[in-house]
């Protein structure tokens, strides 16, 4: 019977070279996001001019949800509610939100906040059409928002009412259907909440959940670290 060795640089390359091959899949996974808002979204604080993706696919609907909100300002009560909903698009994680303002709120509303993104590469976007979106309550919308923000590196922020342009969802309004793209693979329940003069407070809604490796990058990471334990063994030999 033949017996088959390998020398330790031959282990030592062996591991280098899976170890190597995971973090460079795993780099490329984490810049994957399928939208036509791609190179656009917020970075950091700057503020960031949201992509018109009407017309863009949103993928697969994973979940829908409308959040009721009625808070008190020194001009009387503001209510309405905020419908979400969860994409996969395509194997990311895509989150739509739109802001319905009732038409005998005391204010406009100037802000949806978002919760939580931190970790995430975050591309912000909207469309007009979203009463297209099926198995939702979406409609189309009138107001655009103007800005874009990652706020505290977590919170996005869609400003309808910033130094560029004066666009507030007024009384009566309904916002346009705007959207996080994310590279995320899975997400859970989160939060967010609209503001002007008051603010609504915590509404639900979802955000991303961490990722999980595929499985071919666990077998890499599995295999990377048989080739430098064969390379240990065969140095404690020697």
């Amino acid at each position: 019977m033949k017996t088959f060795t390998v020398p330790p640089r031959k282990y030592a390359l062996i591991g280098t070279t899976l170890l190597v091959g995971l973090f460079c899949g795993s780099a490329a996974l984490a810049s994957t996001i399928s939208t036509c808002a791609l190179g656009n979204g917020p970075s950091g604080t700057t503020p960031a001019l949201p992509v018109n993706c009407t017309g863009d696919t949103s993928g697969t609907l994973e979940a829908w949800l409308s959040s009721p909100f009625s808070y008190s300002t020194t001009a009387g009560v503001t209510s309405g509610f905020v419908d979400t909903a969860v994409y996969d698009d395509g194997g990311t994680i895509d989150f739509y939100y739109q802001v319905v303002n009732n038409a005998n709120s005391a204010t406009s509303i100037a802000q949806l906040e978002a919760n939580s993104f931190a970790g995430f590469t975050t591309n912000a976007a909207f469309i007009t059409n979203g009463g297209s979106l099926a198995g939702t309550s979406f409609v189309n919308g009138s107001v655009a928002p103007q800005l874009a923000t990652l706020s505290s590196g977590t919170a996005v922020n869609f400003d309808y009412d910033s130094p560029l342009a004066t666009g507030v969802i007024a009384p009566g309004q309904t916002g346009d259907v705007v959207i996080i793209s994310t590279n995320a693979k899975n997400w859970t329940a989160g939060n967010d909440s609209v503001q002007d003069a008051g603010s609504s407070g915590p509404l639900a809604a979802f955000q991303p959940a961490g990722n999980v490796p595929e499985p071919a990058s666990l077998g890499l990471l599995g295999l990377g670290l048989i080739g430098l334990a064969g390379l240990r063994r065969r140095l404690r030999r020697a």
